[in-house]
């Protein structure tokens, strides 16, 4: 039986320039995601022979004012079809003459940014919130990930108290923020507890409760659950959610949380997906990243030595990297299992939630001593 094959074109919004030493080594965001997305596509065709995803992009000069325009965005699902019996040279051949132009665009890759979503000095965020707004409320069948800056604006664009759609409740809403993290910035490899209702989602992740991903970011998105009583009143959540991890609105899913950072990801099934962290940084990318943002903010050289030190040297390897690039390739091909889960299973707690005492003793000692960072990612 021939292995059946989807085609997938992302549209890699670039929202930032890297580092100089990561640009001449590696070159925009969006050649780094390609490269690691087609990476990921190729190790999951060798574990299922019988599915084949491929992966086409366009890259898109986003803080430049350059977004897709909406006709390139499909309109119909990913259609499967069934790969010819050609290997070799012939395979190559037939890959080469695909030209991504000429496929809808079925997902769009927004990338990190050094920037706040918040900042009105920025020009270009507003036009890129109204495109993704756009997107989701009007093109059900593109899929839209984000990363870091590209997490946040998702947030701030679907998320931010929101309009009443078939897809939320009337009677809840969550109030989300994007705003500086009053914890201080969050740097290096850390582990991200995953909630259980992601992980059954994605299979691929054979149970794993943690992923391993290298972090930078001064920003944060913040949530607090709030519903409508019968007399129209909006109160607090309380009883069996009170101190876990923060809740999202129905479908809405919390990817997971790290002591630092309680919402580390949104997962709407089949339709949004976002990590705070950055599956696309190995140790060499955040290393140069964070000294060069040392070096421009001005801060202190034990602080650059400390969040060096918590980079640490580690590749693909040695962190989770490759696993969230498979998660992202699966979700992006549809084939995240999410959408076939009830509310209850999707929302289920990870198995190590964030007290309220713990999190406020976090936040009183992380304002102790918290040096500004003006700018943040």
């Amino acid at each position: 039986m021939r292995p059946k094959k989807k085609t997938i074109h992302i549209a890699i919004l670039d929202v930032d320039v890297p580092v100089p030493n990561v640009y001449t080594t590696r070159g925009l965001y969006s050649t780094q995601f390609h490269s690691l997305l087609t990476a990921a596509s190729s190790r999951l065709t060798q574990q299922t022979p019988s599915q084949e995803t491929r992966i086409h992009t366009t890259a898109f000069d986003a803080l430049g004012g350059q977004l897709p325009s909406f006709s390139s965005l499909t309109t119909t699902p990913i259609p499967t079809s069934h790969s010819n019996t050609n290997t070799g040279k012939e395979e190559e051949k037939e890959r080469n003459e695909i030209s991504p132009l000429s496929i809808p665009i079925t997902a769009i890759l927004i990338t990190g940014s050094v920037a706040s979503v918040y900042d009105p000095s920025l020009p270009w965020v507003p036009p890129i919130i109204d495109f993704v707004r756009t997107v989701y409320e009007r093109y059900p069948h593109v899929k839209i990930f984000g990363s870091c800056f590209g997490h946040q604006l998702i947030a701030h664009a679907l998320l931010s108290n929101p309009p009443p759609t078939k897809e939320t409740s009337n009677s809840s809403r969550s109030d989300v923020r994007v705003e500086c993290c009053p914890l201080g910035m969050e740097v290096g490899l850390e582990r991200v507890q995953l909630n259980c209702g992601f992980v059954d989602a994605f299979p691929c992740l054979n149970n794993k409760q943690e992923l391993k991903l290298q972090m930078i970011h001064g920003d944060w998105v913040s949530s607090s659950l709030l519903f409508t009583s019968e007399e129209g009143e909006e109160e607090e959540e309380e009883g069996e959610g009170k101190g876990e991890a923060p809740a999202l609105p129905a479908p809405w899913l919390n990817v997971g949380s790290t002591d630092q950072c309680p919402i580390q990801g949104l997962y709407c099934p089949g339709r949004v997906l976002s990590y705070q962290g950055h599956f696309e940084f190995d140790s060499f990318v955040n290393r140069e990243t964070c000294v060069e943002f040392g070096r421009r903010l001005g801060w202190k050289e034990e602080m650059v030595k400390r969040y060096v030190g918590a980079i640490g040297e580690v590749d693909g390897n040695g962190d989770d990297s490759k696993l969230a690039a498979e998660v992202v390739v699966r979700f992006l091909a549809g084939e995240d299992e999410g959408h076939t889960g009830t509310e209850k299973d999707l929302n289920r707690a990870p198995e190590k939630s964030i007290g309220v005492g713990e999190w406020v003793g976090g936040l009183i000692g992380g304002l102790i001593g918290q040096l500004v960072w003006s700018t943040k990612e």
